[in-house]
């Protein structure tokens, strides 16, 4: 009744007539009990009820249990709320501050909560602002490369452009003399294939003959197109070609050019006519890099050699050929091959050999005026080396210079071959050029090796241009220089041709070429007056060095 008491007002009676009056509702009572707010106990109750009763010693639950059971449970009941209470007394304040502490906690959740929302806003707008910061440099990256690309483009053009320049005006010029002459060429054409299959027979008049009075005429009268003053040199052969063949040997008069152009452009295998064996030297120098095999009828097993040549593409010589031809070579010089599938095949005699493209057949006959079957000629492109008056006059002259003046020889072989290097080096800049030109592919601005090139081209080109003018220069005082000795080269030419027309007084009068300039040297050596008298007969040596053109008299005279 204490504890229970309504505002902590506890009753004046106590007693147990009003305790049973108290507890006379079993029910309502026993529902108090249960539904009692043990947080909420008035303080003076739980002091009363400490002071008065569980101070008592005997106010226990095993106590009071020996007198009622009934009595002990209510016993119980009120130690144990007093002792809640008073443990409720500490808890309280902790629960209170525990849940201040949760509400604060709250309150900062909240707040952390929305500062985090913030803090993630601001997280956004800055990783978009990052986003667009990237994007900003990435397209001002790109800006920046553009622009030093059109830049490099624009540098790359003026290159392009500044580097064609000095060919647009050459080129333009060829163009249009390539389309004034592209109707004309069935003529030139015409002529230039009737020159390598039917002039090689002949010497340089009965060329010109042919040429200017036979088949020009003709042309010209059946209305077929022809280029005026064509020369069939002109389609066979170039500067560059020359040059080439000048370097390998090949004499550089008009004759031997002819010849070169012939045995070059002609389809069926040359049959050089060549007594005085400059041909067949011009044919050792050109093929000596491609392992050229020398061959002569008269060898023993010599079809074995063929064969092996014919199958591996390597070029073949025979020298020295008799009028009569071995009959086991008409398939070689006919070039009888049939197609076996992918292969070709010649059968020569009872053998059957593969037949390589890059094979090439030379022939060659020290005989001045042979007479081969017609067979020969129509199976054969026949090539006149005979040496004409003019050209050994020339060839002579160089060989009296180189012995009378070695340094002005050396220097005009030296200028020779410099120009033939500048014209081939010229030519093959320019092939290059222009196949990379053609073959260009995508934006020709980013071929900046095609440029490069090109600036070498012109770079080299007029580096060459102002030497060939140099070397004109130098070529016209040499061949000043030279023209003094013309006097015995032509009295050396006129002699040779004297002494090798014998032979028409009888068959017994024949000289070589070799054994002729071996008796010009010899001559030379004993003729008076020179830095060098050794080789003078005592009684006619003259003991010191005589003016130029007293020397050449001399020379005339000796020689």
């Amino acid at each position: 009744m204490t504890l229970t008491a309504a505002g902590g007002k506890i009753p004046k009676d106590l007693s147990w007539p009003a305790g049973k009056k108290y507890m006379g509702n079993v029910d309502a009572f026993l529902k108090s009990l249960l539904n009692f707010d043990k947080d909420n106990v008035p303080v003076n109750c739980v002091d009363s009820c400490e002071k008065e009763y569980i101070s008592n010693p005997s106010f226990t639950v095993d106590n009071i249990r020996s007198k009622s059971s009934a009595a002990a449970g209510l016993c119980g009941w009120v130690v144990n709320i007093c002792k809640y209470f008073r443990i409720y007394q500490v808890v309280a304040p902790k629960r209170a501050a525990l849940a201040e502490a949760n509400r604060k906690l709250e309150a900062a959740n909240k707040k952390l909560t929305g500062i985090r929302a913030k803090v993630k806003e601001l997280q956004d707008k800055v990783a978009a602002l990052e986003e667009s910061f990237m994007k900003a440099t990435e397209a001002k990256n790109v800006a920046i490369a553009q622009a030093e690309k059109t830049s490099r483009k624009a540098q790359l053009a003026d290159r392009l452009v500044n580097g064609l320049s000095g060919e647009n005006k050459r080129w333009s010029e060829t163009i249009k003399k390539m389309d004034i002459t592209g109707g004309k060429l069935i003529g030139d054409v015409l002529l230039a294939s009737a020159f390598v299959s039917y002039a090689g027979p002949f010497n340089m008049l009965l060329r010109n003959q042919l040429v200017e009075e036979r088949w020009r005429p003709d042309l010209i009268q059946r209305n077929i197109p022809l280029s005026e003053g064509i020369k069939p040199l002109d389609l066979l052969t170039d500067d560059t070609a020359r040059a080439k063949w000048a370097n390998e040997g090949l004499p550089i008069d008009p004759l031997s050019v002819e010849n070169g152009a012939i045995m070059t452009s002609a389809s069926r295998w040359p049959l050089m006519i060549d007594p005085q064996l400059q041909g067949i030297k011009w044919i050792k120098n050109r093929e000596e890099a491609n392992g050229l095999v020398i061959l002569q009828q008269s060898q023993p097993k010599y079809i074995d050699k063929l064969l092996h040549c014919i199958e591996n593409g390597i070029p073949l010589l025979f020298e020295n050929l008799p009028i009569e031809i071995d009959a086991v070579l008409d398939p070689v010089l006919g070039k009888s091959t049939v197609k076996r599938g992918r292969t070709t095949i010649m059968k020569i005699g009872d053998a059957e050999v593969e037949y390589d493209p890059k094979f090439r057949l030379y022939l060659q006959t020290k005989l001045s005026n042979p007479h081969y079957k017609p067979e020969i000629a129509a199976q054969t492109t026949l090539v006149n080396f005979c040496v004409t008056e003019k050209g050994l006059e020339d060839q002579l002259l160089a060989l009296v210079v180189d012995h009378e003046r070695p340094d002005l020889q050396e220097q005009a072989g030296a200028l020779v071959r410099q120009l033939a290097e500048y014209t081939i080096t010229l030519k093959e800049l320019e092939d290059s050029l222009l196949f990379r030109l053609a073959n260009a592919q995508g934006d020709i601005l980013e071929d900046i090796e095609l440029i490069e090139n090109l600036e070498e081209t012109k770079r080299t080109a007029v580096e060459i241009e102002e030497k060939v003018k140099q070397a004109k220069v130098t070529e016209v005082s040499i061949s000043k220089a030279r023209e003094v000795y013309r006097p015995v080269a032509a009295r050396g030419s006129h002699v040779y041709f004297l002494i090798d027309n014998l032979n028409a007084l009888d068959r017994v009068y024949h000289y070589s070429m070799a054994n002729y300039v071996a008796i010009l040297k010899k001559g030379m050596d004993m003729t008076p007056g020179g830095k060098d008298e050794s080789a003078v007969p005592a009684d006619e040596r003259l003991g010191e060095e005589v003016d130029l053109e007293r020397r050449v008299e001399l020379l005339v005279e000796t020689t």
